[in-house]
């Protein structure tokens, strides 16, 4: 129907646009523009804020910051079905604001974000080649408490592999659900962290110079968002050429979602 540029079924008379089911549904925007959003959010591993995406494709910052976010919600989308195997190394960071009168890091900070963080630790192609990384999977939970780590190892590892963690007793009682599991004591020394425990921690400090770096403060209502955007571009950190096409067909087969709903509080979600 050109007039009201929809199809129609001949048979029911049910109408439905190109765009219906996907990110774009009902968008003002041009379809030029949010190609051009879709390319910059999968070329530049940095990122992109909304402000400098508003300038590029000339539009407003609130439309820009909903375009990224419907992006991001199908970046995310497309990831939820995977799960890590194999070699696992486990941990947890913290990201979010400046604490007031008391320490701003570590296990101890009350304001900030919980970040659970899962990397495949891949064996070395040959002798004396170091462990190299495979997949990761990131996401915001509730706190560092057993039940919210354990219920992260479920959704995004395979049972039956093998975890790795520090001696935190958020990891207690993983074999019990099945993953064999070796907990190493560091005893706080941030040396053997980063020895033991490498790409974790690599990964953890890349996602706060991507947040910081680029967006500068992200509130938590938002976060698993882009630690979903960021995730996203890590795990095909090897597919540049094809990134674009890839996110596009992610868009494709994502339901969008409005900004009513990206704003409403955590429990009206």
């Amino acid at each position: 129907m050109a007039s009201r540029c929809v199809h129609e079924c001949a048979g029911c008379g049910h109408q439905s646009s190109v765009t219906a089911g996907t990110i774009f549904h009902k968008t003002r925007t041009p379809l030029t523009s949010w190609f051009w959003a879709i390319y910059r959010m999968s070329q530049d591993k940095k990122g992109i804020s909304a402000l400098q995406l508003s300038k590029e494709i000339g539009v407003s910052y609130p439309t820009a910051w909903l375009m990224q976010h419907k992006i991001r919600k199908a970046m995310a989308d497309r990831d939820q079905g995977y799960q890590l195997q194999g070699l696992i190394e486990v941990d947890e960071g913290y990201v979010g604001g400046a604490e007031q009168g008391e320490s701003q890091k570590g296990r101890g900070a009350k304001t900030k974000s919980v970040v659970a963080v899962a990397v495949e630790r891949l064996a070395p192609g040959q002798a004396g080649e170091k462990p190299i990384p495979g997949f990761a999977a990131l996401a915001v939970v509730r706190n560092a408490a057993a039940s919210s780590l354990h219920g992260f190892l479920q959704a995004k590892v395979q049972p039956g592999s093998q975890v790795m963690s520090d001696g935190w007793r958020g990891y207690q009682g993983l074999e019990q659900q099945g993953f064999p599991h070796t907990a190493t004591p560091l005893h706080g020394d941030p040396e053997a962290a980063h020895r033991l425990f490498p790409w974790v921690h690599i990964t953890l400090s890349n996602l706060k110079r991507f947040l910081l770096g680029t967006h500068h403060k992200v509130e938590a209502q938002h976060l698993q968002r882009y630690v979903a955007e960021f995730n996203y571009r890590l795990n095909r950190r090897t597919m540049e050429t094809d990134l674009f096409h890839r996110l596009v067909r992610a868009c494709l087969t994502t339901n969008t979602v409005i900004y009513k709903e990206l704003i409403a509080a955590p429990d009206q979600a």
